[in-house]
């Protein structure tokens, strides 16, 4: 006898940032999900290094940034990244980063080069994830099925059918649902299922960041008696026998080594410890905690985002896959699905119109170009950069070389590192969700951002008053605000959301900075926090502009 097919709205392959972040947006909302995931529980190993300003925001908006912001390196530990021959030999470059506490004293404002409020913070996926999860199982809507995983998809016009195993057992059960979320990592089931293929560059080959790359995760104080006193977040090795990098994860002991494997070399903790003595300059004492390999060298977007019912969608590693110089994989995940998750609320709830899900496609996926591309510059710029034969000599030449090559690595770290462009500068103007104002596209600088309201873009932040940004005056939902006293009344726009099942939060800026910051007298907010519509006037018919930015237009 088959057992009768479970129901719910969403089936989330997949429990990563980009499944639990989709997850938690579903929940706050009250929708109904199920997230499968394969792994018993959250990764023991270091993966990504850094969550970037604007995933922070997102998580800010969410209500957790205080908690990740808790995790990861002390408070005074600098964030330094220093370049050396051997890590226990010669320095040859350092960018000086702040510390934690120095990075939130700072107090970013909306004419800084950073204008947000929530810095960069370094730390690693693996602390992040448990966050996650535990956000995500607040919400009453969010079945978390950790140990299972979906291997078939069935989409439909009207739904989708889901069969997910219990791994530990084998035990199958079908969900039908109203739509799918693919955020099941590079070798998704869920994209393959579609028929989907990535586009773009695997397998580039360099001298550093172009094929099988071996990590050592290990405990050590030793490694800090062998380096500057002045500590660092990241630690490279350059020289011609073996190119690595370093990252502390704890800034005490814990620290994740990064190398690649020469062709036909097998990773194994013989050749992890032989590398890592090899970059330092000499062997120390660690406690090896574990060992792992991944690949360096892609460039790859997903031709399509989704199935062609509309029921179907991709985000993270289903949807784009980096090599990670400039940190870019987790981060773009979690703003895929701080984008697909509120217009798949909208659509389960019935205040989503039949052209909001085909945007999340339309908006992101040349984002998903945009920051691969930039990975890729990135990958070449350190992946092939010359190391001059005589780098180590103890010689007035060899000095010169090591100040040169110096000189040429700190303005690649400016280059992979001072990025507020690619932080902040998301831009969907074009979007058929969002209302065009006639003001010409910013241009996308990855190393430049000039704050700005023009539809489509992030709304630019703007301190209220001690540590309350404008971001956190904004609804769950859409925001309308009035700037600069403007006075004109909101009830039109109200009403309008009213009859679609929309909520609109009001709220009244009257800082002239503020005006001057958005524009216009009146700038409506979407729940992502990216521009919908600015005006000085309300528009004679505000039911076309909310049925727009609602997708039914």
């Amino acid at each position: 006898m088959t057992a009768s097919p479970h129901r719910t709205q969403v089936v989330i392959a997949g429990g990563g940032p980009a499944g639990l972040v989709t997850a938690i947006e579903l929940g706050r909302r009250g929708v109904p999900c199920v997230v499968a995931e394969e792994d018993a529980g959250p990764p023991q190993f270091p993966k990504a290094n850094a969550t970037t300003s604007r995933s922070m925001e997102h998580y800010r908006r969410l209500g957790f940034a205080a908690e990740i912001r808790a995790l990861g390196l002390p408070l005074d530990h600098p964030q330094d990244i220093a370049y050396f021959t051997r890590y226990a030999t010669h320095e040859m470059a350092r960018v000086p980063w702040r510390s934690r506490r120095e990075a939130v004293a700072a107090r970013e404002e909306a004419n800084s080069r950073w204008p947000t409020p929530e810095p960069l913070h370094r730390t690693q996926q693996m602390y992040i994830e448990p966050v996650l999860m535990q956000q995500a199982a607040r919400w009453p809507a969010v079945d978390l099925r950790f140990g299972w995983r979906v291997v078939a998809v069935r989409a439909r016009p009207d739904g989708v059918s889901a069969e997910l195993e219990e791994i530990a057992s084998g035990r199958r059960e079908t969900f039908e649902c109203d739509y799918l979320v693919g955020a099941d990592g590079p070798r998704s089931v869920v994209r393959a299922s579609l028929g989907i293929e990535y586009q773009g560059w695997a397998g580039e080959e360099r001298d550093f960041m172009g094929g099988r790359m071996l990590a050592l995760y290990f405990r050590s104080r030793n490694f800090y008696d062998l380096v500057p006193p002045r500590r660092c977040w990241q630690y490279w090795a350059v020289n011609r026998e073996r190119r690595s990098f370093l990252c502390a994860i704890d800034g005490e002991s814990l620290l994740v080594y990064h190398t690649q494997l020469p062709r036909g070399e097998e990773p194994t903790e013989a050749f992890a410890r032989k590398s890592l003595a090899i970059s330092t300059g000499r062997d120390f004492p660690i406690e090896r905690i574990g060992t792992a390999t991944w690949t360096a060298g892609f460039t790859l977007v997903a031709e399509r985002y989704g199935d062609p019912h509309g029921r179907v969608f991709i985000a993270g590693d289903a949807a784009h896959l980096f090599t990670p110089t400039g940190g870019q994989g987790y981060n773009t995940a979690v703003d895929d699905c701080a984008n697909l998750g509120w217009k798949l609320a909208a659509a389960c709830q019935g205040w989503g119109g039949p052209r909001l899900l085909g945007t999340y496609e339309t908006e992101r996926k040349p984002i998903g170009h945009r920051n691969t591309g930039f990975a890729r510059a990135m990958a070449d710029s350190i992946g092939r950069m010359a190391i001059p034969a005589n780098l180590e000599e103890e010689t007035p030449d060899g000095a010169r070389s090591r100040d040169e090559l110096g000189k040429k690595l700190v303005e690649h770290c400016n280059r992979e590192f001072d990025i507020p462009g690619i932080h902040f500068g998301v831009f969907y103007g074009g979007s058929p969700v969002v209302c065009d104002d006639g003001t010409p596209p910013p241009a996308d600088e990855w190393h430049r951002y000039a704050p700005h309201a023009t539809p489509g873009a992030r709304a630019p932040h703007l301190w209220l008053s001690d540590g309350v940004s404008i971001f956190d005056r904004f609804g769950r939902d859409f925001t309308l605000l009035r700037l600069g006293g403007a006075t004109h009344d909101a009830g039109g726009f109200e009403a309008a959301a009213e009859r679609r099942g929309a909520s609109i939060h009001v709220l009244d800026v009257p800082l002239p900075e503020a005006r001057d910051l958005y524009g216009r007298d009146l700038v409506l907010v979407r729940p992502d926090h990216h521009v919908a519509w600015r005006g000085n006037a309300l528009p004679a018919a505000p039911q076309q502009v909310v049925d727009t930015v609602l997708g039914f237009g």
